[in-house]
């Protein structure tokens, strides 16, 4: 008894919808049956008062026919004979006969009467056609009372001296029709009953299928449905497969989604033990872990400790107002954070930093954009430090600036180093310059021949040097003077410095004399951009000397040989060209052996 009021509240809500679908079944039986009903009794009158019509019709018409006789023979008794008679035949309830007045008159008829409203509307109205009035009788039931008017006819008006057409009298019929409404009520019954059993049939056919085919099908597949729903995954949870048809496939596939879901079942159980034991097991790292965190976070802020003391930092709002300092920027600066705090960053502004670079820095930051740059800064005693600086923009979640961060590393130390060099670099330049003409000196040249000669020991190649002598110098110094030789030997510089290569070297060797080094050229090579240096110096004017010319010796690199030697051979060149008339080039490449000839570098002629 439990177990099926238990079923029942399982499937409660399946019985409403079938007890719903049912009394749905039975409003519209009930409905279209009285539609039904409604209009087969709408017929049924139709066909009785059409039948009431057509029988008064004819009874009137024979009625008519025999007085019409009977006036036409003028016996006057048939008439009233044959009145009498159809009422004792009850061939109808009841039947009067009114004769026209102008008939009363002319026959000298002792009859004299008014008839009724309706009989008087027909003897005097324009119409003179048939009327059926449905009333009701005296015992209640639906009765037909039928007005005929008597038209004379054509071949009559000799009798009765009236006009064809003219009414002569009326006949007034009335039928019951209780006896016609006795049978359609009882025709109506059976079919009434016909229908009920017809519809009882098919309701309960109906029934039967549905139940069958419909309502069976869906309350397993809810009952089922409940039962997946207590208990997930229950693999005894089957429907009946019931044909081939909808519910056949839908109980099959219901089938096959419980399988699965039992598999899926078994395996979240499964993931789910193996979950537990994973977390059983990772209990203890996310401790271990938890604990490495706060050891980070702890790390983490010594680390901020150690930025905040060794890393200048601030930051500023949009008008420049420092917001916040790091130790160090106190440090360096030797402000107190609240001497920073509240007052804009050119506190620490050194006047010999441009206006220029901070107009930069403000448009580049102001532009959302990173500005990075070196800063000179004013310490509070007015000594003065040098910083890298990295400002940046720092955004809101609108992506509006809301502040800027200026990060600065200390380069004091490198400003200062950068001087050093600085100094240490034009005093090699001034050790390794002529200070008369700006060209290399004798000790430059020297230390770049050696490494030119290396080059070419180590790797092969062509290499030439060649010494350059200005003709008759001490007379020009004699003539016009030491500043007008001066003069020239400048200009002589210009003139080679634009003759020669990028790749060459010339320098001043002492005296009127320079050392060219043509690296990469072989002799004859060297030869001739020797000859075509030589004419320039040659078609130069050098005013107020007239005319000056330069006489070259040209030596080549001989495995073996040393920079004296090289240089030595040169020289001895240099001595070929001036024995040979001066304003010409020379070489001893061929003549002399190398190592044969050498020459004290260090010595200036």
């Amino acid at each position: 008894m439990k177990r099926k009021v238990a079923l029942e509240e399982e499937i409660g809500f399946f019985h409403k919808i079938r007890n719903r679908f049912l009394i749905s079944i039975a409003l519209v039986t009930v409905v279209l049956t009285g539609v039904i009903m409604y209009m087969l009794a709408k017929d049924y009158y139709e066909m009785i008062d059409k039948s009431a019509q057509t029988s008064l019709a004819r009874l009137s018409e024979s009625v008519f026919q025999t007085l019409y006789v009977s006036m036409n023979s003028g016996i006057s008794e048939q008439v009233q004979e044959a009145l009498r008679e159809a009422q004792l035949k009850k061939l109808v309830d009841s039947l009067d006969l009114y004769i026209s007045k102008d008939v009363i008159k002319q026959f000298n008829l002792k009859q004299t009467y008014e008839p009724p409203p309706e009989i008087a509307s027909v003897f005097d109205g324009p119409s003179h056609d048939d009327r059926y009035m449905p009333i009701t009788a005296n015992d209640g039931e639906r009765a037909m009372r039928y007005i005929k008017p008597f038209l004379a006819k054509q071949e009559c008006t000799a009798c009765h001296a009236v006009k064809a057409g003219t009414v002569l009298g009326v006949m007034d019929l009335t039928l019951s029709l209780g006896q016609f409404d006795d049978l359609s009520k009882q025709s109506l019954k059976q079919i009434v009953i016909a229908i009920f059993v017809l519809v009882a049939i098919s309701g309960f056919l109906l029934h039967t299928i549905s139940v069958r085919l419909l309502f069976d099908p869906i309350k397993e597949l809810q009952v089922a449905t409940k039962k997946l729903a207590k208990n997930a995954g229950e693999p005894n949870i089957q429907l009946t497969a019931r044909g081939k048809n909808e519910f056949g496939q839908v109980a099959r596939n219901f089938n096959w989604f419980i399988t699965k879901v039992y598999d899926i079942n078994n395996r979240l159980q499964l993931e789910e033990k193996k979950t537990k034991e994973l977390l059983e097991n990772r209990e203890e790292e996310v401790m271990r872990r938890t604990k490495e965190v706060h050891e980070l976070n702890k790390e983490l802020m010594r680390h901020m400790d150690i930025v905040d003391e060794n890393v200048i930092t601030s930051r500023a709002d949009l008008k420049g107002i420092i917001t916040s300092a790091s130790s160090a920027f106190c440090k360096i600066s030797g402000y107190e954070r609240d001497d920073l705090i509240g007052n804009p960053h050119n506190i620490v502004r050194h006047p010999d930093m441009q206006k220029e670079l901070f107009a930069d820095m403000w448009g580049t930051i102001q532009a959302g954009k990173v500005w990075r740059g070196e800063i000179k800064n004013r310490k509070k005693d007015g000594g003065s430090y040098w910083v890298r600086a990295t400002i940046s923009p720092l955004f809101n979640d609108l992506g509006e600036i809301s502040s800027y961060l200026a990060v600065r590393y200390d380069i004091s130390v490198q400003k200062e180093l950068e001087a050093t060099l600085a100094k240490l670099t034009e005093a090699t330049k001034r050790s390794h310059t002529d200070a008369l003409t700006g060209m290399i000196n004798r000790l430059r040249i020297n230390e770049l021949l050696q490494m030119e000669i290396d080059r070419v020991e180590r790797y092969g190649g062509d290499l030439c040097v060649a010494l350059m002598d200005i003709d008759k110098f001490k007379n020009i110094n004699d003539t016009y003077g030491h500043l007008i030789g001066d003069q020239v030997l400048i200009a002589l510089a210009k003139i080679l410095a634009q003759t020669m290569r990028k790749t060459d070297i010339a320098g001043r060797w002492g005296g009127e004399e320079f050392l060219i080094v043509l690296t990469h050229t072989p002799i004859d090579g060297a030869v001739k951009k020797l000859n075509s240096t030589r004419r320039s110096i040659e078609a130069d004017k050098f005013d107020p000397v007239p005319k000056v010319t330069a006489s070259f010796g040209v030596s080549s690199f001989q495995s073996g040989d040393t920079l004296e030697s090289l240089v030595g051979r040169a020289d001895v060149a240099l001595y070929f060209a001036k024995e040979s008339g001066r304003n010409c080039v020379k070489s001893t490449a061929d003549t002399v052996k190398p190592g044969s000839i050498e020459v004290d570098l260090n010595e200036e002629k």
